[in-house]
């Protein structure tokens, strides 16, 4: 437990983490949010600040994005409703049905499909969509949230590390198996991050340097003043490449050809 509990709890980096949301993505989330809650008063709005939230979070690469951001947002009820009360488990299937829904939202639009027919993978986009309007309740899946806490849990124990000869025949939900790691190596220091964050969010927020200083700071406390934005942060960059000095390569004018990166950035900037 140590081992999560040391990085996890570390102030200065919930501190860089929340900060860097702030100022880097609050405008972004703030206005997607109020499109997928019926405040944009335009729907030419509501469809540009869908968007631009998908081109920060790469979650839109489609031929059909227009059409696909356009059922987003009559989609939006059932991205928004409000989760059933109830016990952690029950909590959990409600998560993993909406988020099928959501899945099964998106391939209902034409040209989305693959060209076998095949349904295309919309699980990190769902994911971010539910996490957008339910931000204290549903973490972010994406690649490097998913290959970062498979790590963590094995590393903390958590869970056995699978039999290299085992060949079973099941597929695994990601998503489930997401939720469940999240649950089983945080759900013990969900509330000390949280306060850790009450305790800083105004420092955070008065320091930050923001895209719209308009929107306030309840508005920025609703979508990351909670431990799933920070977990999430976390373990992004800890899944994300480590620029190690003297490894990295830049092209050139000429294609193929690389050379010697002269400034590096330091590994100690990764959270």
């Amino acid at each position: 437990m140590c081992l999560i509990e040391d990085f996890f709890l570390d102030k200065e980096r919930i501190h860089k983490v929340v900060k860097k949301k702030i100022e880097g993505a609050l405008h972004l989330d703030f206005a997607a949010r109020q499109a997928l809650e019926n405040a944009a008063p335009i729907q030419s709005e509501a469809e540009k600040a869908v968007n631009d939230w998908g081109d920060l979070y790469k979650v839109l690469r489609v031929k059909a994005r227009p059409d696909l951001v356009k059922a987003i947002i009559n989609g939006a009820p059932q991205i928004r409703g409000d989760l059933v009360a109830g016990s952690a488990e029950e909590r959990h299937s409600e998560i993993i049905q909406r988020h099928a829904e959501i899945c099964t939202l998106c391939n209902t639009v034409q040209g989305v499909r693959h060209e076998d027919g095949g349904e295309r993978d919309f699980t990190v986009l769902a994911s971010k969509l539910l996490w957008l309007t339910h931000p204290n309740e549903v973490p972010i899946f994406d690649d490097l949230a998913w290959r970062a806490i498979n790590v963590v849990a094995r590393l903390a124990g958590k869970v056995e590390t699978p039999d290299p000869e085992d060949e079973s025949a099941s597929t695994l939900n990601e998503f489930c198996a997401f939720l469940k790691l999240h649950a089983l190596c945080f759900s013990g220091i969900y509330e000390r991050i949280d306060e850790i964050i009450l305790e800083e969010f105004d420092t955070i927020f008065d320091s930050a340097k923001r895209q719209v200083p308009a929107i306030t700071k309840e508005n920025a406390a609703r979508q990351y003043a909670n431990h799933i934005t920070v977990i999430d942060q976390i373990l992004v960059h800890l899944g994300g490449t480590v620029p190690v000095e003297g490894c990295l390569n830049k092209k050139t004018g000429k294609k193929g050809t690389k050379k010697p990166v002269k400034s590096v950035v330091s590994v100690k900037s990764v959270a």
